[in-house]
């Protein structure tokens, strides 16, 4: 479905162009400050993914400008919420309130902004639900007429090591519908973006500045296997053989893994371990020791997990992340954190962390007044705003209590990129950060909208 000036409204190009200009040029974090600083001095890495790393060193005409890679993501996050309400059994005119709502908070605005491979796969997970719910509620649909949203979707998600589960879901439920001339081109488009996007990448060596910031893609897996290794070693009833030591010892000294750290955060618990990340490589004897110290104290990197992926996991199973502004009243403002009071991970990204690319407009300094002050309310209360797992409940409530033909089992195939998304979260533990499941919050709005719109909503 095409997006028009009449079928989109004037007055939401109004809000889009009101987010552009008081975020203008945009927004950046750390890791993509880092990226930018790489790409600037002509070094390259796939470890936010290859096809990622083209996308930011085209759009910023080589790590310089930020106006026209946020300018993108912000239209592509657009088209993808469109599209993903546009394919809800609801009626126009709630359609259309969803959206503006929507559009309206500045979690739409600087998430949108704020350039990283997030907004891609976000976009990504909107736009496979999108199609799953159209297969399930417009008896006209095929997957074959939808191939240029489906390749929109797996270009997306493809910016992301974890994207390619969901991808291959999408496939599944093609090939379930036996469209198998759309689940070829699906297959052969992945390969293609796979294959391509991993020619000049060139990881950094270990005479690189970046070599101790940046990771190998290759090097992904056995980093996760250390992390977890890191949690179990520091234990004091850990109990490490001394054939597990020797494996142990060719990556660290003992006295760096015994040097207790929070498992919570893996930068925390690799800080201690100071690996050489560009000699870090999978090796059978690593798995092997791996598997047996993990099998004897199992506990220990579950509840691990839990920790570094709170964002995604619902309650009241699981307790809230940690809030970016500390809790306890009692604590003066700004005690051990910064001037943006910063003690967990925000929701939203108030600034660009690479000076040279904040090259910014003062004539929308008022803009920008309003925008952040909307930021910091949605940030102070990040626990609420950024708990995916929260969100996850609006879903399903809407889901399978107002639109009573669903049947629970058929809203969880709805509903499996997003479950994807979590699942991975929790499998590798990154950080519990909530721009990892923006996708999640982004559905829980637009679903708890409707759920408080009434009843009339459904078409």
């Amino acid at each position: 479905m095409g997006m028009t000036l009449k079928t989109f409204g004037k007055h939401r190009y109004l809000l889009f162009a009101f987010w552009y200009l008081a975020l203008f040029p945009g927004r950046l974090g750390y890791d993509y400050a880092l990226l930018a600083r790489m790409v600037q001095k002509g070094e390259s890495t796939a470890w936010w993914g290859a096809n990622f790393y083209w996308i930011f060193r085209f759009l910023t005409f080589g790590g310089e400008h930020l106006f026209l890679i946020s300018l993108i993501s912000l239209s592509l996050l657009t088209y993808s919420i469109y599209f993903f309400i546009w394919s809800l059994p609801i009626k126009l005119e709630y359609r259309r309130k969803a959206l503006t709502v929507l559009m309206i908070t500045p979690i739409y605005g600087f998430f949108g902004l704020t350039v990283s491979h997030d907004v891609f796969q976000t976009s990504g997970v909107l736009l496979a639900s999108a199609l799953l719910f159209r297969w399930k509620f417009d008896s006209e649909f095929r997957f074959s007429k939808a191939i240029p949203v489906i390749g929109i979707s797996v270009f997306s998600l493809l910016t992301t090591h974890t994207g390619i589960a969901i991808v291959l879901y999408i496939v599944i439920i093609i090939l379930v519908n036996r469209e198998v001339q759309a689940a070829i081109i699906t297959v052969a488009l992945t390969g293609s973006i796979l294959f391509l996007s991993n020619f000049g990448i060139q990881e950094p060596g270990a005479s690189s500045e970046f070599a101790d910031k940046v990771p190998r893609a290759s090097g992904a897996i056995p980093i996760l296997l250390l992390i977890d290794l890191k949690c179990i070693v520091q234990h004091p009833d850990a109990a490490i053989s001394d054939g597990e030591w020797i494996v142990l010892e060719k990556y660290s000294p003992r006295e760096n893994w015994l040097e207790k750290t929070t498992c919570s955060n893996p930068d925390a618990m690799l800080a201690p371990l100071k690996l050489d990340r560009t000699q870090v490589k999978l090796d059978q004897e690593l798995v092997r020791t791996f598997i047996s110290i993990v099998s004897r104290r199992p506990a220990i990197p579950f509840v691990s997990h839990i920790q570094r992926s709170a964002v995604a996991l619902p309650p009241p199973f699981f307790l809230p992340p940690v809030n970016q502004i500390p809790w306890d009243p009692k604590i003066p403002l700004g005690e051990g954190t910064n001037v943006a009071l910063q003690s967990g991970p925000e929701v939203l990204h108030p600034s660009i962390d690479e000076p040279s690319l904040a090259k910014k407009i003062s004539l929308f300094a008022p803009l920008e007044v309003i925008a952040q002050t909307m930021a910091l309310l949605i940030n102070q209360a990040s626990w609420f705003w950024g708990w995916g797992g929260l969100w996850l409940w609006s879903i399903y409530i809407f889901l399978i209590f107002r639109i009573r033909v669903l049947k629970s089992w058929e809203s969880l195939v709805l509903t499996m990129p997003t479950l994807l998304l979590h699942l991975s979260i929790f499998a590798i533990g990154p950080s519990s950060l909530p721009r990892y499941v923006m996708a999640t919050i982004f559905q829980g709005l637009i679903f708890t909208y409707l759920i408080f719109a009434g009843r009339k909503v459904i078409d």
